[in-house]
């Protein structure tokens, strides 16, 4: 299972890093059609806008799955290793409670935005309420592959020590 998530992390990875690589093109092609042509177009700002959302859900949920978020490393490393995994695994738990309530949310999120468009590219805007939807879910699945690692990691050490 882990192989497999490790195939589907990085290919999130490269669809990140596309986005990424588009969204500098459009700012650019912004910069430049305001001031060496002195002519804005006004789809690009809305395109680099949406892409940056897309892009916040898509790295949350590759952040839960390499562990990347934030917090105190000083404390967590230099509590017992048995400890440290069941702190972990219940991070794990709420990190995935709390999307399901994100989840759910972003549902709601997609009915109210249904029947409105963007102004300037003229795309639903369930599309755009759809990142909310998709990063939840990745934050969920990533969540449950790694409580998934972690208790059969605790699995083998009690094992292990016995």
């Amino acid at each position: 299972m882990k192989k497999r998530m490790d195939k589907f992390a990085h290919v999130i990875e490269i669809i990140g890093g596309i986005g990424i690589l588009i969204m500098t093109l459009t700012v650019l092609l912004q910069v430049i059609m305001r001031y060496v042509f002195n002519s804005p177009l006004t789809w690009t700002e809305e395109l680099a806008r949406y892409l940056f959302i897309y892009l916040t859900f898509i790295g949350g949920g590759l952040l839960v799955y390499q562990r990347g978020h934030l917090f105190v490393e000083v404390i967590f490393n230099n509590l017992p290793d048995k400890v440290r995994k069941g702190i972990q695994i219940f991070i794990d738990a709420i990190v995935c409670g709390f999307s399901v309530y994100l989840l759910i949310s972003a549902k709601t999120l997609m009915g109210i935005a249904s029947g409105s468009y963007s102004t300037a590219m003229h795309i639903p805007m369930e599309y755009i309420s759809f990142s909310v939807l998709l990063g939840a879910v990745l934050i969920i699945l990533f969540s449950v592959c790694n409580i998934y690692e972690d208790l059969k990691n605790l699995k083998k050490d009690k094992e292990g020590s016995q």
